[in-house]
C-alpha cells in the first residue's frame, strides 16, 4: 500500500488514500473463480489531468497467432479533486466519486479469451486509517435506528445514518472484523435500510463494498444491473425507462437516478414530513404527500413526476 500522512485534528498521522480494487472473474466449464487486487494512490499524487492505470489484465496466447496475447488495460485519468469529491474518466467515461461515504463499482469489462469467460470490474473508494475502538458500539447503534426506521416505513430517515455507517465500514474497518462488516452490509441489504430508487449511489455502495468483501462479481438480482446503468450519465432516460419496464411494475421518474437528486432527497422528506406532521394517514394520503414533494422539488429547481403521473393507469390508495 502506498500512502500518505498528513496532520488530523487528533494530531496523529493520518493516511489517505484513493483505493481502487480489481475483481477478477473467471467462468471455465461453468465453475467460478475469482481473484482481488488493488493499489492504493495518495491524495497528493491525484493532480488534476494525472493519469493511472486503473486495471491490466493479460489473457491466454491466441492459439492463432502466438505473438498476440490478449491485453486489457483500462485507463484513470483525474478530472477534478476537491473536498467533497473526485472528478475522473475511466477510458473515457466520465464518473464521480464522493470522497466521504461512497464506494463506486464500475460495470465488469470483458476480457477475450478463446477458453475461459474472464471478466474484471473495478471498485473505488476512499480510505483512511483513523479508525478508533468507538467506532464499533456506533456502528451498531446505528444498525439499531437503521432497522427501527425501516420498520416504521421511515427509510429516508436512514440516509444519514447510512452514509456514516459505510464512512465507518470503509475508512476505518479496524472497528470491526471482514465477518462483521459483511454481516452489517448484508442486513442493510436484505432488510431494505436504504431505498435504491430515491438513493441509488448509497445502496449501490453497499452492494459493491459487500461485493468487495465477498470478492465476488456476481449480482443475484437483475435489478442491481438496471440500477449501476441507471447512474451511468451514458444510459439515456428513454434507456433508462424501457430498461425499467421489464423489471418494476411501476416506472419512477429518471431525475431520482441524478446526482442532483440524492444529494438533496433528505433535505426534501425531511421538509415534506415537517409539513405533513399533522395530515391523517388514511387512504389517499399518497397523493397529498406527492403533491407536497413536488411543490417542496421545485423549490430546489428539480421537477418531478409522481408514480401516479409515471403510471397513469395504475390506481394508488
Amino acid at each position: 500500500m502506498i500512502c500518505l500522512y498528513l496532520p488530523c485534528k487528533k494530531h496523529h498521522l493520518m493516511e489517505q488514500v484513493l483505493g481502487i480494487i480489481n475483481i477478477f472473474e473467471s467462468i471455465d466449464m461453468g465453475i467460478r473463480n475469482y481473484g482481488v487486487d488493488g493499489s492504493y494512490i495518495p491524495l497528493a499524487d491525484l493532480k488534476r489531468g494525472s493519469e493511472w492505470v486503473a486495471a491490466q489484465c493479460d489473457g491466454q496466447v491466441n492459439p492463432n497467432d502466438p505473438n498476440d496475447t490478449v491485453h486489457l488495460e483500462l485507463l484513470l485519468k483525474v478530472e477534478n479533486l476537491t473536498e467533497e469529491r473526485l472528478e475522473f474518466t475511466l477510458n473515457g467515461r466520465h464518473r464521480i466519486l464522493n470522497r466521504q461515504w461512497q464506494v463506486l463499482g464500475t460495470g465488469s469489462y470483458g476480457i477475450p479469451n478463446p477458453y475461459i469467460s474472464e471478466s474484471v470490474r473495478n471498485i473505488f473508494f476512499f480510505s483512511t486509517n483513523d479508525g478508533n475502538k468507538d467506532d464499533y458500539d456506533r456502528l451498531w447503534e446505528l444498525g439499531g435506528q437503521m432497522s427501527e426506521n425501516a420498520d416504521q416505513g421511515e427509510i429516508w430517515k436512514n440516509i444519514p445514518l447510512a452514509r456514516e455507517a459505510m464512512h465507518i465500514l470503509k475508512d476505518k474497518r479496524r472497528c470491526c472484523t471482514e465477518d462483521q462488516a459483511r454481516e452489517f452490509c448484508k442486513m442493510a441489504l436484505n432488510n431494505d435500510w436504504i431505498d435504491g430508487k430515491e438513493t441509488p449511489r448509497l445502496y449501490l455502495s453497499y452492494l459493491d463494498f459487500y461485493h468487495w468483501l465477498l470478492q465476488s462479481t456476481y449480482y443475484k438480482e437483475d435489478r442491481t444491473y438496471h440500477l449501476v446503468n441507471a447512474i451511468d450519465p451514458d444510459f439515456s432516460d428513454e434507456d433508462f425507462l424501457k430498461d425499467e419496464k421489464s423489471y418494476c411494475q411501476l416506472l419512477f421518474d429518471p431525475v431520482q437516478r441524478t446526482q442532483e437528486w440524492e444529494d438533496l432527497i433528505y433535505e426534501v422528506e425531511k421538509e415534506c414530513d415537517e409539513l405533513l406532521k399533522d395530515e391523517p394517514r388514511h387512504m389517499g394520503f399518497c397523493y397529498r404527500y406527492w403533491s407536497t414533494k413536488r411543490e417542496v422539488l421545485a423549490k430546489y429547481g428539480i421537477q418531478w413526476k409522481s408514480p401516479a403521473i409515471m403510471n397513469p393507469k395504475t390506481r394508488f390508495d
